[in-house]
């Protein structure tokens, strides 16, 4: 590791970051995918959706406040001014907001809670309310890592989060535990992880760190990016706690098919992209004079990838379910492609929606992500059969977000400082 990289020195190459970024992905993906596919061998339907839909709950939490992290990314830059505010500001408004954030789940927990968690209602909204602590200063921590480059702090973040919830899932399955345990073993490693980064990287970070914003101005923008980051989770990781609250009166089979499906064939597209939703940030703000060439060939890959994979998915996705299920979970093989389908599109949404934002328009990166999760919810109300209208719904929805991000890049900006791609003063 040279010294640059491990000051977080913005001349430390993107590069070598995107090396960093793209191996914790690779190892915190994996993780989280095996987790995914062991859980519903070790349980039955009934459980596999309890479990399924807490994960889902607890990951569009942390995909609503992952717009903190977001936003922070771009606040943030190695500090050259002593008078600019720096990591105890940071922390201020990360308690706030956390603070803020568990009020609103438990507050609102008794109108959704009893209905997706059923008997474990309370242990699963506490272990909920743990996870979105944990997570706030996790978001803090990394969108600060991020501003300043340190690549390898982001890594261990990642990796350590993962790694944690491996551990302690795999100590409630062995222990026979049941699904709320199995909420507070994902919930846990939040805060875990956080202590763990901050007492190696944390020093470089109180030091080194210099924000655009003060803490009002901060949270200000922030509100723009946790609406489109929770869109982005309605469409991503909240997918299954949608379908558990749409499904009707849909045979637990065929939900459990579906979330299991979705699970596992969306997977490989959508959460790399997801996962490096803040160095593209930095890359596109840093680099504006390319943004709109790098949108293009991102994007255009992942179509030609996502065709690919949808084609394999016919054959592939019901041998690989069966081999590993039996016969206890199982769609029509085209539905396999339909879903791989929606997930490359998703997808490039993840790519379209960091460009706007680099480009400071806050306006244009919400509205795209929250007109294409609207879209989701209306598509899977529609009075239609269950499996067709899911997937309708989730391939439809992302390509109007995607519509909405390109056509609002198209229009010149009048911000010349997200224009330039540089620093901007300290604002209150």
């Amino acid at each position: 590791m040279s010294a640059a990289d491990a000051t977080g020195d913005p001349a430390s190459g993107s590069g070598r970051g995107l090396t960093y970024i793209l191996g914790a992905t690779v190892v915190a993906g994996g993780i989280g995918y095996v987790i995914q596919a062991v859980v519903p061998a070790f349980t039955e339907p009934t459980q596999y959706i309890a479990f399924s839909v807490f994960w889902s709950v607890v990951y569009l939490v942390v995909s609503a406040l992952s717009g903190i992290q977001q936003e922070v990314t771009r606040s943030a830059h190695p500090r050259t001014d002593s008078s600019a505010p720096g990591w105890a500001s940071l922390a201020r408004f990360a308690g706030t907001a956390a603070a803020a954030a568990v009020v609103l789940v438990v507050a609102t927990s008794p109108l959704w809670a009893p209905r997706v968690f059923v008997a474990d209602s309370v242990p699963l909204v506490a272990a909920l309310a743990l996870a979105v602590i944990g997570y706030t200063l996790v978001a803090a921590l990394s969108g600060a890592l991020y501003g300043v480059r340190n690549w390898p702090g982001v890594a261990t973040m990642t990796v350590t989060d993962a790694g944690l919830r491996l551990a302690t899932v795999t100590i409630v399955l062995a222990a026979g535990g049941g699904v709320a345990a199995l909420g507070w073993a994902v919930a846990v490693p939040f805060a875990v992880a956080f202590a763990i980064v901050w007492a190696v990287w944390g020093g470089r970070v109180r030091t080194g760190l210099q924000l655009d914003a003060a803490p009002r101005r901060l949270a200000r923008n922030s509100a723009s990016t946790v609406v489109a980051a929770a869109a982005t989770g309605v469409m991503i990781s909240g997918l299954p706690f949608l379908l558990g609250l749409t499904a009707g009166g849909a045979a637990p089979s065929l939900l459990a098919s579906l979330i299991l499906v979705i699970t596992l064939t969306r997977a490989p597209l959508v959460i790399p992209i997801l996962a490096l939703q803040s160095y593209l940030v930095v890359t596109f703000r840093d680099q504006r004079e390319h943004m709109m060439r790098r949108v293009v060939l991102w994007g255009g890959g992942l179509l030609v990838l996502t065709a690919v994979l949808a084609a394999l998915a016919v054959v592939v996705g019901p041998w690989v379910i069966e081999l590993l299920y039996a016969d206890r979970y199982g769609l029509p093989a085209a539905a396999y492609a339909a879903i791989v389908a929606s997930a490359g599109l998703t997808a490039v949404l993840c790519v379209t929606g960091p460009a706007a934002l680099a480009s400071g328009r806050h306006g244009v990166y919400v509205a795209g992500w929250l007109v294409a999760s609207s879209s989701l919810v209306v598509g899977l109300v529609l009075p239609a059969d269950e499996l067709p209208r899911v997937l309708l719904a989730i391939t439809v929805a992302p390509v109007i977000g995607v519509v909405i991000h390109l056509v609002g890049l198209a229009v010149p900006s009048r911000n010349r400082a997200a224009r330039e791609g540089a620093p901007r003063p300290f604002t209150d």
